[in-house]
């Protein structure tokens, strides 16, 4: 076995991963409060497979929850190979390791149109409408960290299902989980509560990323204001500033300022941001019924608006015509320019010169 470098891990789980009847263990990964993911190689099968531990009850392995999580079966949701507890307190999934990385990489490496973010949003919701309808479960963590890429067919798979429960009514709820802050809804901060459209929120969330909203994840002390800053600059004890700061942010969020729909990009069309202050209303109510709702205005989102890419200084506005434009701007001067399909790009004035009128010609078919 590969030295794991894992001196600082769980005895337990040390153990078990080394003496793994059937699982060649190489690689350990810590994922700080997600547990401890390990990557190994299935002797038999010879295919790559994760296998994820976390903190669980003993009685984890009969639970109903693992027992209809395993039976998930589409293409949205990992797959669950196997599900087991391991003395004294943890439990491990396993499932197939998917090479394309998490959906939070791909956010970060590169421009993403508005026709790839809502292919991806509606595969991530196709999956989770089958765990809500069919199963009656809630994932509690999803965000980009948690979404899988197979990057060959650009198919988005909700992962990290350490934190699924089961909800027995469509208007029950769980406790709420212990999700990364910035993705927790309201109602988990104010009555520690998860429901269904808890769900949705973090969808919402998703979206609002991919979409190129103001979410500065890696940078969160862009969310306070000039008075929570110097608030924040005058405590010098180091858990008094992330108390602070982590505060200041739940308020943000049960108050529904955390996410702010007027910073999508003004080239977007206004039917974009009213679905999003659907799925992302501070009371959980007024969000989307269930994820199929959801769905619906995605797909009608696509159906109706074109595809829109900023990158490298242009903004380029593509029809399923195959018609695209591309708008530059250069020194306050607005450029337009045509492609019908098979066609070289041609200059296009039929418009004043200003981006709103530019804008409403190339979102013309």
């Amino acid at each position: 076995m590969a030295d794991l470098d894992d001196d600082h891990g769980v005895e337990s789980i040390r153990a078990y991963v080394r003496q793994h009847p059937d699982i060649d263990v190489h690689t350990y990964v810590k994922r700080g409060l997600n547990g401890l993911v390990y990557f190994g190689t299935r002797k038999k099968l010879k295919d790559e497979v994760v296998l994820k531990f976390y903190w669980s009850y003993p009685q984890f392995d009969s639970s109903e929850e693992a027992v209809i999580l395993r039976a998930i079966d589409h293409p949205n949701v990992l797959k669950i190979h196997d599900l087991r507890f391991i003395k004294p307190n943890n439990a491990y999934f396993l499932s197939p390791f998917i090479s394309g990385g998490d959906l939070q990489g791909h956010i970060d490496s590169r421009a993403i149109s508005t026709r790839e973010a809502l292919r991806l949003i509606s595969g991530i919701l196709a999956g989770v409408t089958e765990m809500h309808s069919n199963h009656g479960l809630v994932h509690r963590d999803l965000k980009p960290g948690n979404i899988l890429l197979d990057i060959d067919r650009m198919h988005p798979i909700i992962a990290d299902l350490g934190a699924v429960k089961k909800i027995g009514t469509a208007d029950g709820y769980t406790s709420e989980s212990k999700a990364t802050l910035y993705y927790l809804p309201p109602e988990s901060i104010v009555d520690k509560r998860y429901y269904f459209q808890s769900d949705i929120y973090q969808v919402g969330i998703i979206m609002f990323q991919l979409l190129n909203g103001f979410f500065p994840i890696n940078e969160p002390l862009k969310w306070l204001t000039a008075k929570e800053k110097k608030q924040l600059d005058a405590i010098v004890n180091g858990q008094k500033r992330f108390d602070f700061q982590e505060e200041a942010i739940k308020t943000k969020i049960y108050k529904g300022k955390l996410i702010d729909t007027s910073t999508l990009p003004a080239y977007l069309d206004g039917s974009f941001k009213r679905v999003l202050n659907k799925a992302l209303h501070w009371d959980y109510t007024k969000r989307f019924k269930n994820a199929s709702e959801f769905l619906r205005e995605v797909h009608r989102l696509s159906s109706t608006c074109p595809s829109y890419l900023w990158e490298s200084g242009q903004l380029l506005i593509s029809h399923e015509s195959g018609t695209e434009y591309r708008i530059t701007t250069k020194n306050g001067v607005h450029t337009l320019e045509r492609k019908l399909p098979g066609k070289s790009w041609r200059k296009d004035n039929g418009h004043d010169g200003s981006f709103e009128s530019i804008l409403t010609v190339a979102r013309e078919n």
